[in-house]
């Protein structure tokens, strides 16, 4: 239950402008250039996926980010999804992220979603905890994260809250849990954020990859919140 009232809380936080600062993602397709004076910019790709109830892929909501101690509304930073660039399908949904950050370290704390075909609505939490340090004047691609649900193990985190039990367990998100991997695909993830965003066509942009996501460091984390 206590994991439950957490994740609900967290759905929360992110969907709601009072707990935490919502801001678009940026740049978008129709974006001409981007002045790195005013923002350090995060780039990186996801693809969600669930493997468990396939009826059911993850539509993500927001990221949330958290920056220093996150005690304050302006540190929990929760940018929303767009459809700029996405592709979907049956078996999965690809996403292109691009953070504007001013520059310090941050927590990539994780993604919070839905999926939903009537009656059944459920929501998941993919749960990252990436350490990101973003320096001044800066574009910097963080990697590719596949996030996939599974069906879930005695003792694993949980991919979404137990309650409401019927559309949780429907959609797979409470008898799932996480398989997630980051992976560098640079050239190829570069050569797509070039194509499709032209504020980036002719940037400089650093590889900075994300370290190999850490399960255990994730699953303590669910067990003290």
């Amino acid at each position: 239950m206590k994991k439950s009232i957490a994740i609900f809380a967290i759905a929360g936080t992110l969907l709601t402008s009072g707990c935490a600062t919502v801001s678009n993602m940026s740049p978008t397709t129709s974006t001409g250039s981007v002045d790195t004076t005013k923002n350090s910019y995060a780039l990186m790709t996801v693809t969600l996926k669930n493997a468990y109830h396939t009826s059911y892929q993850p539509s993500p909501i927001v990221v949330n980010m958290e920056r220093g101690s996150a005690d304050s509304r302006e540190d929990r930073l929760n940018f929303k999804f767009d459809d700029q660039a996405t592709s979907t399908s049956d078996t999965g949904n690809h996403y292109f992220i691009r953070l504007p950050l001013a520059p310090g370290k941050y927590v990539m704390r994780g993604i919070t979603g839905q999926s939903g075909i009537f009656p059944f609505h459920g929501m998941f939490f993919t749960p990252l905890h990436e350490v990101v340090e973003i320096k001044p004047n800066s574009i910097v691609y963080l990697g590719h994260i596949d996030a996939t649900v599974v069906e879930r193990k005695d003792g694993e985190l949980r991919a979404g809250p137990l309650i409401p039990l019927i559309d949780q367990a429907a959609t797979g998100f409470s008898g799932g849990t996480w398989d997630i991997s980051v992976t560098d695909q640079f050239d190829d993830d570069v050569t797509a954020f070039r194509k499709d965003f032209p504020a980036l066509t002719n940037a400089s942009i650093e590889r900075e990859v994300l370290p190999a996501w850490d399960k255990q460091k994730a699953t303590e984390w669910w067990n003290n919140h």
